[in-house]
């Protein structure tokens, strides 16, 4: 003979309708039928639940899943998120200090100092020709070019980190306005 079920196994199996369902978790019948839907909930019977099944698969749905399921969760779309604003926020940070600047800013600066280089050497066979043509002696004109050819690199060398600034500068002024 069958041994009689204690309380407690009895409220194991006890069986809920959707809307008795819906009023224990603070949803709506038609939210119930959406998640049974979704394979989320699963029924017995034609609208009946198992209760202790029923609530425990709500909230593993509620707090995003197991962790070793590998599908995304919600918490780990808001930590992601979180991560995000907090990477934007010390990158801003380190532009306002002047430490990190806007690669249109850099960008703009390098090509500054390159179109003034390429200014200056291809103004060397001009400037050059005449001392050169007088002097026949071959160290003196490498000499000569060399000393030319180096004050034309320091173009390069001047590097002005206030051009980076002043460029951020106007890029902000030009998004205020």
């Amino acid at each position: 003979m069958a041994k009689p079920k204690t309380k407690l196994e009895q409220q194991l199996e006890k069986e809920v309708s959707t809307s008795e369902l819906g009023a224990i978790i603070g949803k709506t019948p038609q939210w119930i039928r959406q998640l049974t839907r979704d394979r989320i909930l699963f029924q017995v019977g034609r609208g009946k639940y198992i209760l202790v099944d029923a609530v425990q698969a709500y909230i593993l749905y509620a707090s995003g899943g197991k962790e070793e399921d590998n599908k995304p969760r919600l918490v780990d779309h808001k930590t992601e998120h979180e991560r995000i604003k907090t990477e934007k926020a010390s990158l801003e940070l380190a532009v306002m200090r002047g430490e990190l600047h806007a690669a249109a800013d850099v960008e703009a600066v390098m090509n500054d100092m390159l179109i003034s280089l390429r200014s200056r050497l291809l103004g060397l066979p001009n400037k050059m020709g005449p001392k050169i043509l007088n002097n026949s002696s071959l160290p003196s004109v490498i000499d000569i070019l060399t000393e030319e050819i180096r004050t034309c690199l320091t173009t390069l060398a001047d590097y002005d980190s206030d051009a980076f600034k002043a460029g951020a500068a106007d890029e902000r002024r030009s998004e205020e306005d």
